[in-house]
């Protein structure tokens, strides 16, 4: 297969970042810059060469009498050399990266749209990895498309339900009543996870649908509240999702079509989320908290810590990462850490939630430390919405 003939091989080359090259240059300039790049492509190959564009920052290159993968991958090389000639000549600092995909005629493909693809895939296995270059491959093509095909199954179990709503309760410390539940997504298809929350929350945002994942979860999360008589839920938003331009207006329609009472509505973000871009997400989540709804800081001392950011973070609440409360009757420096973020948040008039409360032992520790809420598997597992309901009903106080 490697030094078997090929007539042709097209090299597709693919501009990274073209956004910003167009939102740095200007998108005259930009234009400018890519005619030069197809003319410094066609001068490199000459007459065995034949350049077309591919849409914005790409460039689909057909080489004629290629005689195996090698014979390719000079012929990249070449192209690679020619597009630095042509940055070198632009206003461009930083240089976008160019990953290029090769496929093979007709080694690899049989027509020129099945081609065009593997050309495709090879780039996209090239910006996967890191790599200058790539030549299409079974292999590879199957690693770069499990997280695309990943992704429009997500999309679906949006729409089928396939993605779950779970709630775990929280409970107040001082007289063991029930003050609230999180709610957890869950994707799961006939009782077997699909995928885990790490995996396909990356997979919302990247793919652009955080606002219709974080919108599922809260209209479900506000149903149940509103059948347990207002109970406090809480939603997780995520980094894309607190800094998305509709997530004010989002919260906003929720908190009205629900008529959630003030404090009904608990939004837990991480310490990372909002110093990602702290004059702005300050700026939100304060707007959010004037709409009554109460804002947790969730996983601290995870994270940054910083106390000159988490001074000016307009919450309500902190959530101790269970990792603390796990290990806190067996390691004093740990105990030593839960007590002082215990005594920072009383400073500060925040409430405090200790995730991961197995024992019992555990909780009394946290209720002499003078912890507010407690959350974690002596209460309860995360539950769906009918067994959760079930179970609050049931509890002493429910």
């Amino acid at each position: 297969m490697v030094g078997a003939p090929a007539s042709v091989a097209a090299l597709l080359v693919d501009v990274a970042e073209v956004s910003r090259l167009q939102g740095r240059l200007g998108f005259e300039a930009s234009a400018d810059l890519f005619d030069s790049l197809a003319r410094h492509f066609a001068e490199a190959l000459g007459a065995r060469g034949e350049v077309h564009r591919f849409g914005d920052g790409r460039f689909v290159v057909l080489v004629r009498d290629v005689r195996n993968r090698g014979h390719a991958v000079l012929a990249a090389e070449k192209l690679l050399r020619a597009a630095e000639q042509a940055l070198s000549r632009s206003a461009v600092a930083i240089k976008p990266l160019m990953p290029v995909g090769i496929a093979l005629y007709p080694l690899q493909a049989q027509c020129p749209e099945d081609l065009l693809r593997n050309a495709q895939l090879g780039a996209a296995t090239a910006r996967h990895r890191g790599e200058r270059i790539h030549v299409f491959d079974h292999l590879s093509a199957a690693q770069v498309l499990r997280p695309w095909e990943l992704g429009e199954a997500y999309a679906e179990a949006l729409e089928t339900g396939d993605l779950a709503v779970f709630y775990q309760p929280k409970i107040r410390i001082a007289d063991g009543r029930v003050a609230g539940a999180e709610a957890l997504l869950r994707w799961e298809r006939a009782g077997e996870t699909v995928a885990p929350p790490d995996v396909f929350i990356a997979l919302a945002e990247e793919s652009g649908l955080i606002h219709d994942t974080t919108w599922y979860g809260l209209t479900n999360s506000l149903r149940l509240s509103a059948s347990c008589d207002g109970l406090n839920v809480a939603v997780n938003i995520t980094p894309g999702m607190l800094h998305h331009r509709e997530f004010v207006e989002m919260i906003r329609s929720a908190v009205t079509t629900w008529h959630v009472p003030e404090g009904g509505l608990t939004l837990e973000v991480t310490e990372g989320a909002v110093i990602a871009d702290f004059e702005q997400s300050a700026v939100r989540l304060k707007k959010v908290r004037d709409m009554g709804v109460r804002i947790a800081v969730d996983d601290f001392g995870t994270g940054y810590s910083s106390l000159s950011y988490f001074k000016k973070i307009p919450a309500n609440e902190l959530k101790i990462d269970k990792s603390f409360i796990l290990r806190m009757q067996h390691d004093a420096a740990d105990q030593h850490l839960v007590g002082t973020i215990l005594s920072l948040c009383r400073h500060f008039h925040l409430d405090v939630v200790a995730e991961g409360v197995e024992d019992a032992s555990t909780l009394e520790m946290l209720k002499g430390m003078g912890c507010d809420y407690a959350q974690g598997f002596l209460f309860s597992r995360a539950l769906d919405r009918d067994q959760f309901v079930d179970w609050w009903r049931s509890y002493p106080d429910g």
